[in-house]
């Protein structure tokens, strides 16, 4: 999944956690933040090594070389 799922997740639990009012309720909202940002930061790790594993087999003709008329 994306990080950026999480993000957004990570948004509006801190968000929220500026409006309540009730201290029990701001503390677990910003506990589920901060783990939604351990996720997310965990998610973008995983797709940026996905990335580079793949190699040569997504560079472009282009980048590779070829020549364009």
């Amino acid at each position: 999944m994306k990080g950026s799922y999480y993000r957004e997740k990570t948004d509006r639990c801190r968000l929220q956690a500026a409006i309540a009012t009730v201290p029990e309720v701001k503390n677990q909202l910003g506990l589920w933040a901060h783990e939604f940002d351990e996720i997310a930061e965990a998610a973008d790790k995983r797709n940026r090594l996905r990335q580079r594993s793949t190699g040569w087999r997504n560079r472009s003709r282009r980048s590779l070389g070829a020549v364009t008329a």
